[in-house]
């Protein structure tokens, strides 16, 4: 059996197929961070997926991919917690940017990022190539949803949002300022916080501030981070991957198509797409 994990700082998605691809079991736990995490709360919050643990002598092959697993040290930790718990398996551990090209694709193409945070890497084929440097969420980030998170709530509170949002905006989130700003600098995961945000904008498509708001962030990305990879996006099929760019697809084909490029697709959760390519490759080695 083959297990698959993307996991991100605050949540994990897990998946549990035969090697032909078929499902057994799908979970969710908190996420598997090892920059976070030490080895002993790693192992409790994996030991804790009943799920999962029933069928541990059964999986041969391990596929990690994390938020925080981009240096060696790191990986190490989270293959060493996988292979106490999964006695038989081989441990494959990638950051979580190699999840978003599995998600894709296993051929050579640019892949954008737009969910809680933002990205864009050009994946040759074996590795990733990044031109510019994720920066997070208090320096960059265009176009994601703790970036809308954030262009709301300054909105809403400098009072330059419309007034019909305004009280639709405060009817949902009725929680005063203190809470917060608690949330946002008490917060562990103050992205997320942010990003929660987002969907109020995806809740009222059609009104003229959000469709302004949803276009300027997305040019902002677009133009930050995707025009980057101008010669690759020229040859190369392009992919989007995550929450925001799934629930945008019209804004962003508008705009990636007048600059000539094509967008081969939109994948909303990464874990599924991840299964497929990563059973269709062992499927093509097999048969090699």
């Amino acid at each position: 059996m083959i297990l698959i994990a993307d996991s991100g700082s605050t949540k994990c998605d897990w998946v549990l197929v035969e090697n032909d691809g078929t499902q057994i079991c799908e979970a969710q736990s908190t996420g598997l961070n090892p920059l976070i995490l030490n080895e002993n709360e790693l192992e409790e919050t994996i030991l804790k997926i009943d799920l999962l643990i029933e069928k541990k002598t059964l999986v041969d092959k391990i596929y990690f991919y994390g938020a925080g697993c981009g240096e060696i040290e790191a990986k190490n930790r989270i293959r060493k917690v996988l292979t106490n718990i999964f006695k038989y398996a081989g441990v494959t551990v990638e950051e979580d940017t190699f999840a978003a090209v599995r998600a894709c694709t296993n051929q050579p193409a640019v892949v954008c990022i737009l969910g809680t945070g933002s990205n864009c890497s050009f994946f040759n084929g074996t590795g990733i190539i990044q031109k510019i440097p994720a920066l997070g969420y208090l320096l960059a980030d265009e176009g994601s949803g703790n970036y809308f998170g954030k262009r709301l709530l300054k909105d809403f509170y400098e009072k330059t949002m419309p007034e019909n949002l305004t009280r639709k905006f405060k009817k949902e989130y009725p929680q005063n300022l203190n809470t917060v700003l608690e949330e946002l600098y008490g917060n562990k995961y103050p992205n997320k916080y942010l990003a929660d945000y987002a969907l109020f904008l995806f809740k009222n498509r059609g009104d003229d501030y959000v469709e302004n708001l949803l276009h300027e962030g997305i040019e902002k990305y677009v133009f930050t981070f995707l025009h980057k990879y101008h010669e690759e996006a020229s040859i190369y099929p392009i992919h989007f991957v995550g929450s925001v760019a799934y629930h945008a697809q019209d804004i962003i084909i508008k705009i990636v198509r007048e600059l000539g490029y094509e967008i081969r697709s939109f994948v909303k959760k990464p874990i599924n797409g991840m299964v497929v390519n990563i059973v269709n490759e062992k499927r093509e080695q097999v048969n090699q």
